[in-house]
């Protein structure tokens, strides 16, 4: 086992870059990003260790070079890529810890924690746990807050979420509510769960569980488009939160609402309703995963 901080930066939104300028243009632009953002790990030691698709995965000896990386490659990026009148953002995350490094890969919790925290991040976010930020030295013209904690999975007492506001002036950071700054004061603790009528049941002592095509997640799905860990449901803060980790995101349905599509983040669920997974059909109730908050 080897301590390495685990850095992964993505391209935020790149479905869209597909869908409204073509394969061509799109595959360029993500790629002129990527290798900005290499060039940036490398200032601060940092090795690549595999391109996946829009999404570069980098290992530093420290946390703090994966810290000031993620600073750089943010500055880097930020307002100097647009594609068409679209403009090219990334979000970043990382986490320290014990890793596996085999045939030029690594593996290990650290990793899979690391990936969690890119999930978290929307665009222009750089985001770590309190663990790992406190081995950090933050510049002292940038600042950080704290996200609350979640359940992570792999780990037993919730982890605090922290964002490191890399911009310099932050009075000109526009407040981004992330699902984990929602608290919706319910005294309901039980969640209902049925996918092609078995039915699950959730409370706040339940342990996380895991949605995909894999055979060790806890709810299987049997669709194309869905990933082999498409997400996951927690319990935390009070609330039942389901948490995007999906190539091709999620449809949430609640109520009477209109279905809200999350890619790599998390919603609370307050009401019944159901998810679809992977692409926007909600005629296939096989494959819709059904939830129901319980008194």
């Amino acid at each position: 086992m080897t301590e390495l901080c685990i850095l992964f930066a993505d391209i935020a939104e790149s479905t869209t870059l597909f869908e409204k300028h073509g394969d061509e243009a799109a595959r360029s632009a993500i790629a002129s990003v990527l290798d900005v953002l290499l060039e940036e790990a490398k200032k601060h030691q940092g090795e690549l260790v595999k391109t996946i698709g829009d999404e570069i995965m980098c290992i530093f000896p420290k946390a703090n070079h994966a810290l000031l990386s993620a600073i750089e490659m943010q500055n880097a990026v930020s307002g100097n890529f647009v594609l068409g009148n679209h403009p090219i953002a990334i979000r970043v995350g990382f986490h320290y810890g014990n890793v596996i490094e085999e045939d030029g890969d690594v593996f290990g919790d650290a990793v899979n924690i690391a990936a969690r925290m890119t999930g978290y991040a929307k665009k222009g976010q750089i985001i770590t746990n309190s663990i790992t930020f406190k081995t950090c030295i933050l510049p002292p013209f940038l600042t950080h807050r704290s996200l609350g904690k979640t359940k992570v999975k792999g780990k037993l007492l919730p982890v605090e979420i922290v964002e490191v506001l890399w911009q310099q002036d932050t009075s000109q950071v526009t407040r981004v509510t992330s699902a984990l700054d929602i608290k919706i004061p319910v005294s309901k603790s039980q969640l209902q769960l049925e996918l092609d009528g078995k039915q699950q049941m959730m409370t706040d002592q339940s342990p996380t569980k895991t949605i995909g095509r894999g055979d060790d997640c806890d709810i299987q799905i049997a669709m194309l488009m869905a990933s082999r860990y498409h997400g996951d449901i927690q319990y935390s803060g009070g609330n039942f939160k389901y948490t995007d980790e999906s190539t091709n995101g999620s449809w949430i349905r609640q109520g009477a609402s209109e279905p809200i599509r999350i890619h790599r983040e998390s919603m609370v669920l307050h009401d019944d309703g159901e998810i679809a997974f992977g692409e926007l059909d909600f005629s296939n109730e096989q494959q819709l995963l059904k939830f129901k908050i319980l008194k």
